[in-house]
């Protein structure tokens, strides 16, 4: 193993732990107790690392615990740039989260690139001027994102492409920033604080206003070549559906079983006079919610209920094409209707009809679909911090 990535091992290895002695990084790396010894110095002198409590002594002298110095590190400050909202967190690589607010995105603010850069920007001057101790940002995007450049290369819901958020924000706050796919954000929180801490290989599935996927692979986020991997929701599921995804192509996965697309299925059936226990609340509020559409499934409205039950059909093939290429150990949803029940466990039994029965695998819920926005940009510091020191 090069020395750079010993030490790069030796910090997450003590990031990753509660706290560690010299003498178990040396059992863990497989070196020299004088060898852990010179890299823990070099850590120390450069304040990367602290020295903490006392250990529980096996005989000898009682050994000191090492921690990483999260003073050094600073605050993060992780902005979700999300379909309609902007999400605004001040937090650090545990995954505490010291201050959030969210700012809804009203239609006109999408209509030109420059206004949401523009909206940003303000708010991250405004947290920045509030706290002196932020030196990280860390920025979450939807769409396709080149996260070692730091570029949003195309995103639909902003209508941009091939905007350098890192170099943009590294010039004008003067701190080290971090952009990465929501989506792929989304994995690294399952990776570092979540259900996946063990696995080595899954797959993250988002369904809200869009579908997005993310890999990893062998213990390692798989951006794929030019980082086009994971866009799962363009995935074409349905080749004669006469509904234009943002992409370009027809009957993507992001037009037939997103939030977007089962309120739009529904709302025009009920407007072609079909019956629907939604269709007052249409009438009343003059549009629909992913909640109605839940109620409508609780209520076991027909029509609501069939849609769904389409849209979970496709995304179980969606699923098993996933399974048969990459053969994951586990597959995580977020988004709100795989927290009823009755979805879950319908797509979950489609999904069970159509694999081999020697593809093992788990299929869960995500427990962070409330705070997923929130959370999200703190994993992507805590997975890359000291892996950008190679």
């Amino acid at each position: 193993m090069k020395r750079n990535s010993i030490r790069i091992k030796t910090l997450e290895l003590i990031k990753n732990s509660s706290g560690i002695s010299r003498a178990e990084l040396a059992k863990e790396l497989e070196i020299t107790p004088a060898g852990i010894g010179k890299i823990i110095n070099k850590l120390l002198d450069e304040e990367l690392i602290e020295e903490t409590a006392e250990g529980e002594s096996t005989g000898g002298r009682r050994p000191i615990i090492l921690k990483i110095n999260e003073k050094k590190i600073g605050k993060i400050l992780g902005i979700s740039l999300a379909p309609r909202f902007i999400e605004i967190v001040v937090g650090d690589i545990n995954g505490n989260i010291l201050n959030e607010k969210k700012y809804s995105l009203k239609k006109r603010l999408l209509e030109k690139e420059h206004n949401i850069l523009e909206l940003t920007e303000k708010l991250i001057k405004r947290e920045l001027k509030e706290r002196d101790d932020i030196k990280i940002i860390s920025v979450v995007v939807n769409g396709m994102v080149d996260s070692e450049n730091g570029i949003s290369i195309f995103s639909p819901h902003y209508n941009w492409k091939n905007i350098n958020l890192k170099k943009r924000f590294t010039e004008k706050f003067k701190v080290k920033v971090f952009v990465e796919n929501d989506v792929r954000a989304m994995a690294l929180t399952e990776k570092i604080y979540g259900s996946c801490k063990e696995n080595q290989n899954f797959v993250v599935m988002n369904i809200g206003d869009g579908v997005g996927g993310s890999i990893f692979l062998n213990d390692s986020l798989y951006h794929g070549y030019g980082s086009m991997s994971g866009e799962l929701g363009h995935m074409v599921v349905k080749r004669n559906s006469s509904e234009k995804c943002s992409c370009g192509k027809k009957g993507c996965l992001e037009t037939e079983v997103s939030n977007v697309a089962l309120i739009k299925k529904i709302t025009a059936q009920i407007r072609l006079n079909n019956y629907s226990s939604l269709k007052n609340t249409l009438l009343e509020k003059g549009s629909l919610t992913i909640n109605d559409v839940l109620r409508g499934v609780a209520e076991k409205d027909m029509l609501t209920f069939n849609i769904v039950t389409d849209a979970m059909y496709m995304v179980a093939n969606a699923i098993d094409v996933i399974i048969s290429v990459i053969n994951p150990e586990k597959i995580v949803l977020l988004g709100e209707m795989f927290q009823n029940k009755f979805i879950f466990d319908s797509l979950a039994n489609e999904i069970k009809k159509i694999t081999l029965d020697e593809q093992y695998y788990e299929i869960k819920r995500s427990e962070f679909y409330k705070n997923i926005y929130e959370i999200a940009p703190l994993a992507v510091v805590s997975y890359k911090i000291f892996k950008e020191m190679e």
